[in-house]
């Protein structure tokens, strides 16, 4: 049976968040739908250049907002480096997509029930060779069989210019979102990582871009979505 819990559990990213925070994640789910629905596609690795820039709470919040929506939705934590999904949720990670893909055990054990509508696998216990276990057919094969399940999978990967994890997974994906931070992400750091995307043919689906305000925030869009417009 899998591991049930109220959805009631405390976090950062479960948290009553502010109306215009909560405004900008429906905008986000309306335009990742529609781009998926149209190149019938629905399993989004979600990542950022560099650590802290935000992008397991945006992958929770995306993902928390599509079951909202009425869809069944699969988020997966697949940063065995710097895994947050449980800490985030505030629950347990005694066994996650790490297990289940080295067949330690089957995926109906290692869920998480959310809610009647959000599953979530923790990294689970990580094994010494992460970058090869996400780089096999087990890997894929889970991958295809959870694609076929839900109506959305979102998967949470490692930083793309810091861990080499984050495109092995986002190659198996039918698209790459990238989370960048006002003040934070800098224009070489997004071309590195866009470059490196686009060598291995990884659909970039779009930008988010967070943590800005007031007068800055148009200014900051312009600037990464030129570095995007540049380099993809």
């Amino acid at each position: 049976m899998p591991n049930i819990k109220n959805a009631s559990a405390s976090g950062p990213a479960v948290r009553k968040v502010p109306f215009a925070v909560s405004e900008a994640y429906k905008s986000i789910r309306t335009n990742l739908i529609t781009k998926l629905l149209k190149e019938q596609k629905n399993v989004i690795a979600i990542s950022s250049p560099n650590a802290s820039e935000g992008k397991s709470t945006t992958a929770i919040n995306i993902a928390i907002s599509l079951s909202q929506l009425g869809k069944k939705v699969l988020l997966i934590d697949t940063d065995a480096h710097r895994p947050s999904i449980a800490a985030k949720l505030n629950i347990k990670n005694e066994s996650g997509i790490m297990d289940v893909i080295v067949g330690v055990c089957d995926a109906e054990q290692a869920v998480y029930e959310y809610n009647s509508l959000l599953d979530i696998f923790t990294i689970g216990n990580i094994p010494q060779n992460p970058t090869e276990i996400f780089a096999s057919s087990a890997f894929e094969d889970s991958l295809k069989e959870f694609s076929e399940k839900y109506d959305f999978v979102i998967i949470d990967t490692p930083p793309v210019n810091l861990l080499s994890d984050a495109l092995v997974i986002a190659q198996k994906c039918d698209g790459l979102v990238l989370v960048v931070r006002s003040g934070m992400t800098t224009h070489s750091s997004l071309k590195h990582t866009i470059s490196a995307a686009k060598m291995l043919d990884i659909n970039i689906l779009g930008l988010i871009l967070n943590g800005t305000g007031g007068e800055k925030k148009r200014y900051y869009k312009d600037y990464y979505n030129k570095t995007y417009n540049n380099y993809r």
